[in-house]
């Protein structure tokens, strides 16, 4: 068979490729992949959510386009470890599956690197600059690109300048705006999937919230409200909203996956964070709730309901004066401060299924005393980053047991955005939580870059008198282990009233109108 005179199409259907998992790539659930298999734009950017297959696409189209254009390539991800696992994990195992790739591939075993005929595809992590120098190439294919090194992805630009053939395709969960993809997504035409409504016909791609019935937890039309099946989302078609852009754009969510039912995506709100949600859940780019945090966010958590006061976690930020917060999956009830140690330990005998995440520093003394003398209830926390996996909070194992790590800025803008949305309440009135307020009235958000040149969002403090902030801070991490699981300390009270298309709260103030999201941009391009 002569490749070069054949479609990548055709290649897939005749050697019935299949993935690491050895199913068939027959796309009668990922119809959204089918255009995008054929795309080999020189500049290709993917806005996309997790778990939608793009890693096996991407596998894939490089070794075509190595094998039938004779393109030597580099392959990114994050860190060198990541590279390991997904050669061991992913390309080894489609390799392993389909005998054509068997036959293609000479050095099956080696992880950095994979001969396909008379090319060379290099897998490398972005932590070095060294990786970045060591080999040239004519496509460079940068995977999850909002968790690599900034400063290394713009050094491999400089190892395809020399190839005629020069491509970049940069696919990732975005993260924040103005890092990894959203930097070439504003360039791109912007493709979205457009799916005709059967009841309205009306074309339409598919949104948050405006595309699903919370109440029916199922997919409807933005227009008409008919229900869409499963079969209405999987056929449809790219439509591009900027023409005659630089790079080849697609905007991949899981609304859009056939497999995921609606049901999945309300839980997914209800249980995650909104940067999860938006990230990877939605495939955009998370800015989260404002720059400061008004009286108004903390206030409109207050509640009258009696808190059962079961199975307490207590937040302690260390210091000269311990400041602490009380509360369980109910919210908080209870908040204070002291200059003793003794006080926080009878906090832990008058609750006696509670445990404490207590700051390690700058106390180094009292907390690992506590720790000697309740094992197994107190964690010291450290805060730190999680560059690796982006995990908000890691429980410490083994000789780590007893202490947890927690991404400061990233836990405290998820401690607004539950406040925000009226998710943990506060037992008692205004004048009650006026204290615990004010320190929320010291921290404001600021946008920073870090070591690896991404954009971060960071909370800075106006005096240092932010101690309550720190102590819910860590009340929160606790609760992530000890309150039932991963999920938020109480649902958000939102209903819809499907007349006048409004989300409201149970106060009625109005959250969101759904007709407001159907703007004349979208009316300007959706045909």
């Amino acid at each position: 068979m002569n490749l070069e005179n054949h479609s990548l199409h055709y290649f897939l259907e005749k050697y019935q490729i299949k993935n690491e998992s050895g199913i068939l790539l027959d796309f009668k659930d990922h119809a959204f992949q089918w255009d995008m298999y054929k795309d080999f734009s020189k500049k290709l950017v993917i806005y996309k959510a997790a778990q939608v297959g793009f890693s096996t696409l991407a596998i894939i189209k490089t070794l075509w386009l190595a094998k039938t254009r004779g393109l030597d390539i580099i392959y990114t991800l994050p860190t060198g470890n990541d590279v390991k696992d997904f050669v061991g994990g992913k390309v080894n195992r489609i390799i392993a599956q389909n005998p054509v790739f068997q036959q293609w591939v000479a050095d099956k075993d080696s992880v950095e690197q994979k001969r396909v005929g008379n090319s060379v595809i290099y897998y490398r992590g972005t932590w070095t600059d060294r990786a970045a120098l060591m080999v040239s190439a004519s496509l460079l294919v940068h995977d999850e690109e909002d968790r690599s090194k900034q400063d290394t992805i713009a050094a491999y630009a400089s190892r395809s300048q020399h190839s005629v053939d020069r491509m970049e395709w940069h696919f990732s969960n975005p993260s924040v705006p103005g890092n990894g993809v959203d930097k070439y997504w504003d360039r791109s035409d912007k493709k979205h999937w457009f799916i005709k409504c059967p009841h309205c016909n009306e074309r339409q791609f598919l949104d948050w919230p405006d595309s699903i019935d919370l109440i029916a937890r199922t997919f409807v039309c933005k227009y008409c409200k008919g229900i869409l099946s499963r079969e209405d989302r999987r056929v449809g078609e790219w439509v591009q909203k900027v023409k005659n852009a630089e790079y080849s754009g697609y905007w991949v969510s899981l609304l859009m996956a056939p497999w995921v039912e609606a049901g999945q995506i309300i839980d997914y709100y209800n249980t995650k964070s909104k940067e999860y949600f938006w990230n990877m859940v939605l495939g955009l780019p998370y800015v989260g709730q404002g720059n400061t945090v008004t009286p108004d966010v903390i206030f409109r958590n207050l509640t009258e309901n009696i808190n059962n006061q079961e199975r307490v976690v207590i937040g302690c930020d260390s210091g000269i004066v311990k400041h602490f917060v009380c509360g369980n999956t109910q919210g908080l009830f209870y908040y204070g401060k002291t200059e003793k140690w003794e006080d926080i330990a009878r906090l832990l005998k008058k609750f006696e299924r509670s445990i404490l995440v207590v700051d390690a520093m700058p106390d180094i003394t009292g907390p690992r005393q506590l720790r000697e003398q309740f094992p197994g209830r107190v964690f010291l926390c450290h805060y730190a980053r999680d560059r690796k996996t982006m995990q908000l909070v890691r429980w410490g194992e083994n000789a780590e047991a007893g202490n947890v790590i927690v991404d400061r800025n990233r836990m405290i803008q998820l401690v607004v955005d539950e406040f925000a949305d009226r998710r943990i309440p506060l037992q008692g009135t205004r004048d009650d939580w006026a204290e615990y307020y004010s320190m929320w009235d010291d921290v404001y958000r600021v946008t920073v870059e870090d070591a690896l040149g991404v954009p971060q969002f960071e909370w800075a403090k106006k005096t240092g008198n932010d101690h309550f902030v720190h102590a819910t801070s860590y009340w929160r991490a606790g609760m992530s282990r000890f309150g039932g699981g991963n999920g938020f300390t109480a649902k958000p009270h939102i209903s819809l009233d499907t007349q006048n298309q409004i989300i409201q709260d149970d106060e009625g103030n109005v959250r969101l109108r759904i007709s407001q999201l159907r703007n004349e941009e979208t009316n300007d391009w959706r045909t």
